[in-house]
């Protein structure tokens, strides 16, 4: 390596060469490399879903989710099957084994699904698909004042064209409605005609029919005989003959039903601004370009306004460029500050020349890796940008080291090459393996849940490229460029003398201090190097107490407040729809007055502080999303706001369910606690559930505890009784004439406007919404016999659910409540756990209580990570030991790395945040950093001691000689992340914690290297030197020894 190193200090055209080639590389990559938000993930799971309409969760449940379930279960690479069940709709999601081939998977539930032949034959045919994954590109609005036809028809043109634009893949439609065909006969019509629902139904069919006949073959070709009589509107299902009566006239269907063509009976609206609007999703294409897609979505917009109709505008109301763009100028100016914080700082200490190719190699190594990232599949997206920000205080490091080892040569005298090979040589092991073991504590973030997985990689891979390039750059082109520098001469520039006389004071400052006040603490504490080192670990411990107690909570992501506020309600399972119309807009009034308080708009400067409120009611839910201004551009905080609309909301005694969401994943409070409660018994559900939410409503800090087990809504159950059987009458004829009545009966489905109309028979909307209805029905036999409902069947009311949730074939429900902040989750679900869970096994039995999704996965990351961890840490010493040939070096090299997570915790305590996820990350990222410290210590002392110096005076040389380039390599890798410290922008909130653990985790491994390294180095030498006399002294006594050299070269050093 010295022969290369040598060759390139002599050939410095080859190192700009070099040089060259990684910034055009650099170029290149950066317009070749993929653009999106967010990585996109590996998604393992494959969707069964099946519509059964008119069925109630139960009995999806039992005719639908149970017989896939069982079907599939013993197939091999199923991890998990979660299953729901609710009205019209079932659906089961296996998570498959990571590993498995999922299109093999995929075909295998296929096939066991295709040869289930019990579902109800009214079930539509099950969708089996592999669940994929694109990233959004952007949401908009169709909004305004048209008639419903027209709103569809431009909405289905848009829906249409948008996925034939560069960049786009799929657009989807939200708050939509779709067409129906109603034919609704009420009770008395039918017993006035003498009719019945099969009747009319059979003579819909008959008549409402296009049947080919085939072809005629005539001499001059063929022809195609077709009968045409197909009903596509209301008007035409009106002239539709029932009956025919025997004097000639004809009972038509407009004579007995009401014919309503229009939208189906669904309870949804979306307000936008004020107007009824239509809702899409815009998803990028398989090959992302976001900067593409979005300019063509903007194009589009802008033209098709143009052309449509006065009263309608189509309007992008989110771009998720702007969230890429708003991350990458955050990344790119605090990129840009913290270099310039670290050129400062090298300038004070060191040359102006030696500095500006410090930073040069900076830029360099960032160059090289944008040209190397493409080549694996890694995208600049939003978290391998921040990794290009966070490795920014590392790589620089290596130079450092490199450029101060040089220009200390330089300042002995020594010139040109010489210096510059003499110095690269003398850091050379050091820096090499300060590179790998970087690298080996960057593995476990490979290692993370499927999930996370992309986003930790694409970390990573940033991380891993920088520093090769880095170390290509430090160790073959900056050698080459520091040879050429020549002796310092007096500038003839008065602002260049002053810069220089500047310069000149912090370098002397720095080094008086080196070899004053830190060479006098150090002698000092090696003096006591026991007791220093006892001092240290009683600080760790504290530090760890702290920890473990909760002083700092911990939690899997960051809760970072987002620029909206999402307000949700809900009533009751059977509601009707116009309480949840009227609460969306009292959500809207209310808002609408917060956005008016003059108390806030001063606070805010004058300007306004929400930009949009939107409020949609979807059956028996109402929400309103409000869209506030960036942090940075608002000074009303989040929180602020959120409470306000609460209070202006005011209590809602009526509503089951109720939140208020400002972060994201958040609840009420930010911060939610979830439990899955899992039993087969529905009789003992409901007393376990209210057991539970009891018991967890009395922890402090926890509000507004619910569950998903809605029992509100009633459930009609028919019973037959005997006399049926005497007139004939079935269980099926009962059922199936309630569902004509109520449900309806589908006749046909008929292509219209790009959709499959359905045509549904049935009592008309009144009717359907009474029970006085049952009173009143007729149920007729074979033969034409009415009689009463109530004289043939029982009807009781039953409690029912809204949703049923299964995991692996075992009923679920899930308990919600939010915590205010400060408290944690984990603390709380262990307590209770560990305090009432065998209480309630013995009570129930068959009942489970099993954490949250995000509290597992955060117990599962926790474990997988110490593993990681300390198979990292095994490597790296490994490395270290066979480096050194030694194995109490490389322990006092790691020692350091428990520290820096000290640091991490202050750094957190200090700042007020809570350690994630992240942090832990960017502890990894620290434990490189100080790992290059101690290894250029350690390898400063070794090279005194070869020179012969006793050892208590080469640890306190070296300390004071790399005094500088420590001291240096911490400073620049705290100013290089301070920037983003004081950022507040949201983007920057999901980093902080990381920030926090890289910038205070170097900066308390600092003094452990300065001090502690040192103290435990003359403690581990002395206490090796003692075992050496008392071995020698047992050999004595045992007459093993007799040369007395052996005793004399034992006191020795």
């Amino acid at each position: 390596m010295i022969s290369v190193i040598q060759w390139f200090v002599r050939n410095p055209i080859a190192a700009n060469i070099l040089m060259l080639a990684l910034l055009i590389g650099g170029i290149t990559g950066s317009d070749s490399i993929k653009k999106e938000v967010f990585p996109s993930p590996d998604i393992n799971y494959v969707n069964i879903s099946m519509t059964y309409l008119g069925a109630s969760p139960t009995e999806v449940e039992q005719q639908i989710v149970i017989r896939i379930e069982e079907a599939i279960a013993d197939l091999a690479g199923i991890f998990k099957i979660t299953s729901t069940a609710q009205q019209n709709w079932g659906q089961v999601r296996v998570e498959v084994v990571e590993g498995y081939d999922v299109k093999a998977v995929l075909a295998d539930i296929k096939s066991r699904v295709d040869a289930i032949n019990t579902f109800p034959p009214s079930a539509e045919r099950p969708v089996i698909r592999q669940q994929l994954w694109r990233n959004m590109l952007l949401w908009f609005v169709l909004s305004g004042d048209a008639s419903k036809s027209e709103f569809k028809r431009i909405a289905y043109q848009v829906r249409d064209e948008m996925p034939l634009l560069e960049g786009i893949s799929e657009v989807k439609m939200y708050n939509w409605k779709y067409d129906e065909v109603a034919i609704e006969i009420s009770e008395q019509n039918l017993r006035r005609y003498n009719l019945t629902f099969d009747e009319v139904a059979n003579a819909v069919r008959r008549s409402s029919i296009n049947v080919p006949a085939g072809t005629i073959k005539t001499e001059q070709g063929s022809i195609q005989i077709q009968t045409r009589s197909q009903a596509y509107t209301g008007e035409d299902f009106a002239d539709i003959v029932v009956r025919s009566r025997p004097d000639g006239s004809q009972l038509l269907l407009s004579d007995v039903a009401d014919i309503n063509d229009g939208f189906a009976e669904q309870d949804v609206e979306f307000i936008y601004k004020g107007e009824p609007a239509f809702a899409f999703e815009v998803k990028i294409s398989d090959d992302p370009d976001l900067f593409a897609g979005t300019q063509s979505a903007r194009d589009y917009v802008e033209a098709f306004n143009k052309t449509l109709p006065a009263g309608l505008k189509l309007e992008i109301t989110f771009e998720f460029q702007s969230v890429f763009e708003s991350r990458f100028n955050l990344l790119k100016d605090n990129a840009l500050s913290g270099l310039a914080l670290v050129f400062v700082i090298l300038m004070l200490f060191l040359r102006p020349l030696l500095a500006l190719w410090v930073v040069v190699g900076i830029v360099t190594a960032f160059a090289g890796a944008i040209w190397a990232l493409p080549h694996f599949d890694v995208s600049l997206n939003m978290l391998s940008m921040f990794a290009f920000l966070m490795v920014l205080g590392i790589v620089v490091d290596d130079a450092i080291i490199v450029g101060e080892s040089v220009y200390s040569r330089q300042h002995e005298g020594l010139k040109g090459r010489i210096a510059a090979v003499k110095g690269t040589r003398m850091v050379l092991a050091p820096v090499v393996l300060a590179v790998l073991s970087t690298i080996i504590f960057f593995v476990p973030m490979t290692d993370v849940p499927t999930e996370v997985k992309p986003f930790t990689i694409s970390i990573f891979f940033v991380v891993m490229f920088c520093l090769l390039f880095s170390l290509v750059e430090s160790l073959l082109i900056l050698p080459s460029h520091l040879s050429h520098m020549k002796p310092e001469k007096p500038s003839q520039i008065k602002v260049l003398q002053m810069l220089e006389r500047i310069r000149s004071r912090f370098s002397c400052a720095m080094e008086s201090f080196a070899n004053g006040f830190y060479q006098k603490t150090l002698i000092a504490l090696l003096q006591r190097k026991f007791s220093t080192v006892l001092g240290f670990i009683m600080v760790f411990a504290v530090a760890l107490s702290m920890f473990a107690a909760g002083w700092i909570k911990s939690e899997m992501f960051p809760q970072v407040p987002e620029p909206f506020i999402r307000v949700s309600a809900s009533f009751a399972e059977g509601s009707p729809y116009r309480y949840s119309v009227d609460l969306a807009k009292h959500f809207r009034e209310s808002a609408t007055r917060v956005s008016q308080d003059p108390e806030l708009l001063e606070q805010n400067g004058g300007r306004p502080f929400i930009n949009e409120i939107n409020t949609t009611s979807n059956g028996n839910n109402a929400n309103m999303d409000i869209l506030l201004p960036p942090p940075e551009q608002r000074d009303v905080s989040v929180h602020v706001i959120r409470d306000k609309i609460k209070q202006q909301i005011g209590e809602l005694p009526e509503v089951k369910n109720y939140s208020l969401v400002s972060t994201f994943g958040g609840g009420a409070a930010d911060i939610q606690l979830n439990l899955y409660l899992s039993s087969n018994d529905v009789q003992v559900q409901q007393s376990a559930v209210d057991d539970v939410t009891r018991t967890l409503a009395a922890y402090e800090g926890v509000e507004n505890v619910r569950s998903n087990l809605d029992t509100g809504r009633l459930e009609v159950e028919v019973e037959l009784k005997p006399f049926a059987q005497s007139l004939g009458i079935t269980t099926a004829d009962v059922a199936r004439q309630i569902r004509q009545s109520f449900y309806g009966e589908e006749l046909q489905r008929i292509p219209r406007s790009k959709e499959d109309v359905r045509v549904m028979l049935r009592y008309p909307k009144e009717d359907r919404q009474t029970l006085d209805t049952l009173d009143e029905m007729r149920i007729r036999n074979a033969q034409g016999i009415e009689v009463p409902l109530d004289t043939v069947a029982k009807i009781h009311l039953v409690p029912g659910t809204s949703k049923i949730q299964r995991t692996d074939r075992v009923r679920n429900i899930t308990i919600t409540a939010d915590l205010a902040e400060g408290f944690d989750s984990t603390v709380i679900v262990t307590e209770m756990q560990a305090s009432y869970s065998q209480q309630w096994q013995d009570k129930y039995p068959g009942f489970k209580l099993s954490t949250d999704g995000n509290t597992r996965a955060q117990a599962q990351f926790g474990d997988n990570f110490r593993m990681n961890f300390l198979l990292a840490f095994l490597v790296a010493f490994s490395l270290f030991a066979i480096a050194f040939r030694s194995v109490y070096e490389p322990l006092l090299i790691l020692l350091a790395v428990p520290f820096g997570f000290m640091g991490a915790i202050f750094g957190h305590l200090l700042l007020g945040h809570n350690i994630s996820m992240m942090s832990f990350f960017g502890f990894l990222a620290c434990s490189g950093v100080v790992v290059n410290d101690n290894l250029v210590l350690l390898e400063r002392i070794k090279q005194l001691r070869e020179k012969g110096a006793n050892v208590f005076a080469a640890v306190k040389q070296a300390g004071v000689d790399r005094f500088r380039a420590i001291v240096l390599t911490s400073l620049t890798t705290f100013a290089g992340l301070l920037p983003i410290l004081f950022e507040r922008s949201t983007q920057a909130q999901y980093l902080i914690p990381m920030v926090i653990s890289l910038a205070f985790g170097v900066l308390f491994a600092s003094t452990v290297t300065l001090y502690l390294v040192p103290c435990a180095y003359l403690g581990g030498h002395s206490i090796g030197q003692r075992l050496k006399q008392l071995i020698l002294v047992i050999k004595q006594k045992l007459g093993l020894v007799n040369d007395q050299k052996e005793t004399s070269a034992s006191g020795t050093n």
